[in-house]
């Protein structure tokens, strides 16, 4: 079969000269290592590659679709378009990984296109990213993989683009990581951390003492995620009367469960009555005239803060209180989720009711969690108010 277009000696190289809907395309030793040393026949196979992929972009262009796309304009993309659509936490996450992302295929690789990085510039990146550089500190497994994950959810954003065909990350398998073991505490531990909120370490009372009580307070009763969705609770998503509040997904509010989808959680007594006493206390206060619709909202100005605001994280607040309490170093504040689906499942709750409350995605999920929930039980033979082992979960969760 004759080869396409023209083939010819350049120097100790060949030059490739292609037509493909009137316009040219020249390929020579200058711009294509291959063609700098190689055979005829291998001169003639690049020519068939290139002809190939010349014909496929005219397709696309005929079609009124994109045309190659260099990688930074896709990380602009998915910042712009996908980025906004993500839980805020995520969101936060995301954003660290696309700026190593830019310093790697961007600054080092020379910014490529989109349809040319392969399953190797992939394990080049976590090889590279593994070196922490600027800091000289290796890099855990977990962060590489969410490195890993992100990176794919990008090229998964591609391939719907019609950009490449295929998803190179999916070539490369994600780092292995020892799943983290999560903290439960015990009741007495968790009063512990309840008392810890009112007073510093020299006694004094805390202004923000009620807001980070009642924070608290409902990640333990209710089991839902700390910043992406206690902290955007307004008061209209509490249902006094009825005894739930509402973890709403909604764009147009511009908050997002990881899910997307919104759910209703019962309150506990104990979480409806120190509900019933925040409202009566903050519910009407007025913050330059008007009432903040925030349950968790600042109660007074500081330097970065203005009186009536969203609170967007607790995590110092509570690393302090859990510090003053003298509770493991390793506490989060995620745990109080774990905990609280664990004492629902040792309790007998079903199962299905308790996915439904706490939003996992998959009845796996909640099942997880039913062997930490036996050894929850140890405490009723162990003594009362025994802390049980932590065990490993799913990071599905």
């Amino acid at each position: 079969m004759a080869h396409p277009g023209l083939i010819r000696k350049r120097g100790a190289g060949w030059q490739v000269v292609l037509r493909i809907g009137g316009k040219r395309h020249q390929y020579g030793p200058r711009t294509e290592k291959l063609l700098a040393s190689c055979t005829k026949n291998e001169a003639e196979e690049f020519a068939w590659r290139k002809l190939k992929e010349l014909k496929r972009e005219a397709e696309r262009e005929a079609a009124g679709l994109p045309g190659p796309m260099p990688i930074s304009a896709l990380l602009d993309k998915y910042e712009r378009e996908r980025l906004p659509l993500l839980a805020e936490h995520t969101r936060r996450t995301y954003k660290v990984s696309l700026a190593y992302f830019r310093t790697f295929f961007v600054e080092r690789l020379g910014d490529p296109r989109v349809d040319k990085i392969r399953a190797g510039h992939v394990t080049d990146y976590l090889n590279w990213r593994r070196l922490n550089p600027g800091k000289g500190e290796a890099v855990g497994a977990r962060t590489l993989a969410k490195d890993r994950a992100t990176l794919h959810a990008i090229f998964a954003f591609a391939e719907e683009l019609e950009l490449r065909e295929g998803n190179p990350v999916a070539k490369v398998r994600p780092p292995k990581a020892d799943a983290r073991q999560p903290v439960i505490l015990s009741d007495g531990q968790f009063e512990q951390l309840l008392a810890a909120c009112e007073r510093d370490a020299h006694g004094h009372t805390l202004a923000e003492a009620p807001m980070l009580r009642l924070y608290i307070l409902t990640l333990a009763e209710s089991g839902a995620r700390c910043d992406s969705e206690v902290l955007w609770l307004r008061w209209e998503d509490v249902d006094f009367e009825g005894g739930f509040i509402k973890i709403e997904s909604s764009k147009a509010k511009g908050r997002r469960t990881k899910s997307g989808k919104s759910r209703w959680v019962p309150m506990t007594p104990r979480l409806r009555q120190a509900m019933r006493e925040h409202a009566l206390r903050y519910r009407g206060a007025l913050y330059d005239g008007k009432p903040s619709p925030w349950i968790f909202h600042h109660p007074f100005s500081r330097r970065r803060a203005k009186a009536g605001e969203r609170v967007r994280s607790f995590r110092r607040g509570f690393q302090a209180a859990a510090a003053r309490a003298k509770l493991p170093a390793e506490l989060h504040q995620h745990d109080l989720r774990h905990r609280r689906v664990t004492t629902w499942l040792a309790a007998g709750a079903n199962p299905v009711h308790v996915k439904e409350a706490v939003g996992h995605a998959d009845l796996r999920t909640t099942m997880g969690y039913t062997h930490l929930a036996r050894e929850h039980l140890r405490a009723l033979v162990d003594g009362v108010g025994a802390e049980a082992p932590p065990v490993t979960l799913s990071a599905a969760d």
